[in-house]
Order: C-alpha cells, then sequence, then structure tokens
C-alpha cells in the first residue's frame, strides 16, 4: 500500500464518521431538517457500500 490508499482509507473512515453522526444526531430529535440530515447521512453510508463493493463486480 502506498501513502495514496492510505490518505483515502482515512478519507472514508473520516465520511463514515460524520454520516454516523448525522444519522444518530437526526434521530435525537424532530423536524422535517433533521429527517434531511438522516437521509443525507443514509445516503453517505449508501455510496461507502457501493464504494466497497463495486471493484468485486
Amino acid at each position: 500500500m502506498d501513502m495514496k490508499d492510505n490518505v483515502f482509507r482515512i478519507i472514508k473512515i473520516v465520511f463514515f464518521l460524520f454520516c454516523m453522526f448525522l444519522i444518530i444526531y437526526g434521530q435525537q430529535t424532530v423536524g422535517k431538517l433533521y429527517l434531511l440530515m438522516q437521509l443525507i447521512g443514509l445516503a453517505g453510508l449508501l455510496f461507502l457500500l457501493w464504494n466497497y463493493n463495486r471493484k468485486f463486480v
């Protein structure tokens, strides 16, 4: 693994944690804005899953 792979791995981990934060914070509150936060977090997790699985297809 080179430096580029390590940087992308760190970016993906930070992005995953940010998406989890959006989902958890949005779940604890009520309102349309917080629902939108949850949906954005879910879309981010789905993007990470797609990005992981595309090399196996």
